[in-house]
C-alpha cells in the first residue's frame, strides 16, 4: 500500500461512486455532503459517509482512494448542532472531486473538468461554495457531474509523469 496523503476535505459514497468535497474551511463542504447523504438514502439509495474534514489518500494500483482518519470514521459536523453521524465507509475509491471554490463561473472551460490528486486523473465539479449560490444550484452542479460521470464511464487513472 503506498504513504497516506491527509487532506482537508470531506468524503462520501453515493451508489457506488466516490466523491470527495474540497475546499477551505467554512466553504460548506460538510453541509453539502449531509445533504447529499440524506437525499440518497431518503430516496432508498446507498449513501456512506466516509469522514468530514479530514481524508487520508492513497493511490492502489493506479486509483485513488480515501479513507477516514481513527476516530472520525462516519462523523461529520453540522454547525448549530454538533457532531453527527451518518451511515459509514472506512474507504472508498475515488471517482470525482468536488472543489467548493468562491465564485460562479457562467461557462466553465472543459479543462476545468478534470484534476490531478496524487498523480491521478479524476473528473472534477467545480461548485460555488456556501453563500455564493443556494444549495440547490450547488446540487444541480453534483447531480449533472454524476450523470456525466454515468455517461461516460470516466474511469480515474494515474498519470505518467
Amino acid at each position: 500500500m503506498s504513504d497516506r496523503h491527509n487532506i482537508h476535505a470531506t468524503g462520501i459514497v453515493i451508489g457506488r461512486t466516490g466523491i470527495i468535497l474540497r475546499g477551505p474551511s467554512g466553504a460548506g463542504k460538510s453541509l453539502l455532503a449531509l445533504a447529499l447523504l440524506d437525499e440518497w438514502i431518503g430516496s432508498g439509495r446507498t449513501a456512506r459517509l466516509v469522514a468530514d474534514d479530514r481524508l487520508e489518500i492513497t493511490v492502489e494500483k493506479g486509483r485513488a482512494v480515501m479513507h477516514a482518519p481513527r476516530n472520525i470514521e462516519g462523523m461529520a459536523e453540522l454547525r448549530g448542532r454538533g457532531i453527527v453521524s451518518r451511515p459509514s465507509v472506512a474507504k472508498a475509491p475515488v471517482h470525482l472531486l468536488v472543489d467548493l471554490v468562491p465564485e460562479l463561473v457562467r461557462m466553465i472551460e472543459e479543462e476545468e473538468l478534470e484534476t490531478d490528486l496524487l498523480g491521478v486523473a479524476l473528473p472534477r465539479c467545480p461548485v460555488p461554495r456556501a453563500g455564493v449560490v443556494d444549495m440547490g444550484h450547488q446540487l444541480l452542479l453534483i447531480r449533472e457531474a454524476l450523470r456525466e460521470l454515468s455517461t461516460t464511464k470516466a474511469s480515474p487513472r494515474q498519470n505518467s509523469a
